[in-house]
């Protein structure tokens, strides 16, 4: 391959949306160097960043073949694997859920927890679908599991206050409230939940200070996530 059929190759590639020009230039870049070196028959013994699919292809050669065997390429085809079996067990869940076939979805949930069990989110949803069992300690589990995971969602210490709440640790609830409302200030689901906690406890005060962020941020459109089983947090 000459300079210029390599160019153009390189050049032949979209930058993805997401993608600041200099970024972009930097994947074609250590796409050139292995090339290069390739090309030279030299080994490459460098670190790659394989930070998007197309600076993984960049590195397959006109016959389909990796022109160099590295650790982070082949973790990269075992993910985008992972994530793309992951992505249809999922599809399959939902398709459950909207036909109100609760378990199916949940076993489906489960599936995709197999495949890939560091996704926080499908804890998250089969928890909800858990609740709506009435199966709370599993629910439990599953909430602890994706804060575990990703302690940065608002929405997965709502949910797990709700169900300390159903199993009398209120001092655990009332932890998981702040908590959600320290990640995300302006969610009215947080606010109105722990409104009505604080009025179960006497604290009335505590309750209607509440009450009124819950009403202010909800005029404002900041109602939260609420029961978003298809939701991209985590």
């Amino acid at each position: 391959m000459s300079t210029n059929e390599l160019n153009i190759f390189l050049n032949s590639f979209d930058r993805p949306s997401h993608f600041s020009d200099v970024a972009w230039q930097h994947v074609i870049q250590q796409a050139r160097k292995v090339w290069e070196a390739y090309l030279r028959g030299e080994d490459w013994n460098e670190m790659l960043e394989i930070t998007c699919r197309e600076s993984y292809l960049m590195l397959i050669s006109a016959e389909g073949k990796l022109i160099i065997q590295d650790e982070s390429l082949l973790n990269y085809v075992k993910n985008e694997n992972v994530k793309t079996w992951r992505l249809h067990l999922e599809e399959v869940a939902f398709r459950a859920i909207r036909d109100k076939r609760y378990d199916r979805a949940e076993a489906f949930f489960t599936k995709a927890l197999k495949v890939d069990a560091k996704h926080a989110m499908n804890y998250y949803r089969r928890a909800l679908l858990r609740m709506k069992a009435l199966r709370h300690k599993g629910a439990l589990d599953d909430l602890t599991a994706a804060i575990e995971l990703n302690a940065n969602v608002s929405a997965f210490y709502i949910k797990r206050s709700q169900i300390y709440r159903l199993l009398d640790m209120d001092y655990k609830a009332m932890s998981d409230l702040n908590k959600a409302i320290k990640i995300e200030p302006n969610n009215a689901e947080a606010y109105d939940i722990r409104s009505k906690f604080r009025m179960s406890l006497g604290d009335r005060a505590g309750a209607k200070m509440d009450m009124l962020k819950a009403d202010e941020f909800r005029k404002s459109g900041m109602a939260g996530a609420g029961e978003v089983y298809e939701s991209k947090a985590a």
